[in-house]
């Protein structure tokens, strides 16, 4: 390859030796400087020294397999092009502009054989991100100083850990140093979802089924993709929160780092160990990504250019084939059929579809169904219930361009029990004590029809 490069300052050179990751003897610079001659002949290129406006000049410089044209004065770009036009040939030219382009004394189409590109436009994202890395740094040193002194730390997740949670507590561990043993994750409920719970064996997570009483035996608590108004128990006390669900003020911890916009709580430990330099294996990058990919669904959901480029910077260090195994879990026969008696007794009403199962053997069947019937056509929201353990838990989903989920449900059901989420989907937990019961002490039409009215009348206020 040989490229070609009217070039006016140092600053420039040595940019194009970087981004272009091509050797110095691939490299013709065009040059009026003779300083600017010597540093490039010194870096081992070939050099061309002449005046820009004269032809001759790009007559020795071209054919080539790429020109770049980058100066530091703009006012000379008109020069340089005009110089090159009949000596170009079918070699493409790329113009790096250091500004935006309507700032140019030029109008790029004029030229429409060159590509023009504003270097700083393209400089931006990288500035951006590296403005969020340094931000990072300065959460990591803060969340040492107040945690990094326990000697037993708990890594608290949601009452149904979901892939964010656990793997934001592999990461937290692994950021801190930390082992199994002296940083636990813990939650108040198993993990229900198949295909979490087939996250956990492939990438060898073990959360553990904690109590109140529990809390004692630990100097720290960190609560990983949720806070403390989502569980069911109450918490004595929090050290430290990281989430990127809505922000709750009725808590207090020396530590909080929770973004809303971000469409992952995963995203943020990824700029966390990106700040201080560690290498992700297969492992724990597997675990991240699949956290980004779920609750992003594959970053179709509103996110932002961190969640991107957390995404893009894990793809290369997961193992898709790990992943493939996680998202196909098996499922159970009996599940099938309460696919189908859902399916039947489903009904709408003012765009949501209803669908009460009943008494359900696995938690994950709701929140399945719940996917599923959000596919029917005229439908903008889909709210699926079924008891279990003594709750009724609904799973909520909607089409992500109408009301948030999160925010209905507490609307609807804050009183009656817990419940939360994002803009396209949530749940909520609701102690069967607190609901209109039939004779026998079960749910019955009188107690479905309660709940679809206290969502429904959500949704209209």
């Amino acid at each position: 390859m040989r490229y070609a490069v009217v070039c006016q300052s140092r600053s420039h050179a040595d940019l194009l030796f970087q981004s272009l990751g091509v050797h110095a003897e691939e490299l013709v610079f065009a040059v009026e400087s003779q300083v600017l001659e010597r540093y490039l002949r010194r870096q081992g290129c070939a050099v061309i020294r002449g005046r820009f406006r004269d032809r001759g000049l790009y007559r020795e410089l071209l054919p080539a397999d790429l020109l770049v044209i980058t100066l530091k004065d703009r006012r000379r770009l008109r020069t340089v092009l005009e110089a090159a036009r009949r000596d170009r040939g079918e070699t493409p030219v790329l113009v790096l502009s250091l500004g935006r382009l309507e700032q140019l004394t030029i109008s790029p189409t004029d030229y429409p054989w060159a590509h023009f590109v504003p270097a700083g436009a393209r400089f931006a994202p990288v500035l951006s991100s590296d403005v969020r890395l340094a931000r990072a740094k300065i959460q990591v040193r803060r969340l040492r100083e107040i945690i990094a002194d326990g000697k037993k730390i708990l890594i608290l997740l949601q009452d149904d850990p979901d892939p964010d949670g656990l793997a934001c507590g592999l990461a937290l561990r692994t950021l801190l140093g930390r082992t199994r043993k002296t940083m636990p994750m813990g939650s108040f409920g198993k993990v229900t979802r198949p295909e979490n719970i087939e996250m956990c064996r492939v990438v060898d997570l073990d959360p553990l089924l904690i109590t109140e009483q529990d809390l004692a035996d630990y100097d720290r608590i960190v609560m990983l993709d949720t806070q403390p108004p989502h569980l069911r128990q109450q918490l004595p006390r929090v050290d430290a929160v990281i989430d990127h669900h809505p922000a709750q003020t009725s808590y207090e911890a020396r530590f909080k780092d929770v973004r809303n916009a971000y469409g992952a709580t995963a995203t943020i430990l990824v700029e966390y160990l990106r700040a201080e330099g560690f290498k992700v294996n297969e492992r724990l990058g597997t675990a991240l990504l699949y956290a980004i990919r779920t609750d992003t669904l594959l970053l179709d959901r509103p996110v932002t250019q961190a969640d991107v480029e957390a995404f893009t910077w894990l793809f290369t260090r997961a193992n898709s084939n790990w992943i493939r195994r996680i998202e196909r879990p098996a499922l159970p026969q009996r599940a099938l059929s309460l696919f189908a008696e859902g399916l039947r007794k489903a009904r709408i009403e003012e765009k949501v579809i209803f669908s009460h199962l009943g008494a359900v053997s696995r938690e994950d069947v709701i929140p399945q169904l719940a996917d599923f019937c959000l596919q029917v056509e005229g439908v903008e929201w889909s709210a699926v219930s079924g008891v279990f353990d003594g709750e009724l838990i609904m799973s909520v989903r909607n089409v992500g361009f109408v009301q948030a989920a999160g925010t209905v449900i507490k609307a609807a059901y804050s009183e009656l029990g817990a419940g939360g989420g994002h803009r396209s989907m949530g749940k909520a937990i609701l102690p069967l004590a607190n609901l209109p019961l039939g004779r026998d002490g079960q749910p019955s039409k009188k107690t479905y029809r309660f709940i679809e009215e206290r969502f429904l009348g959500a949704l209209r206020t």
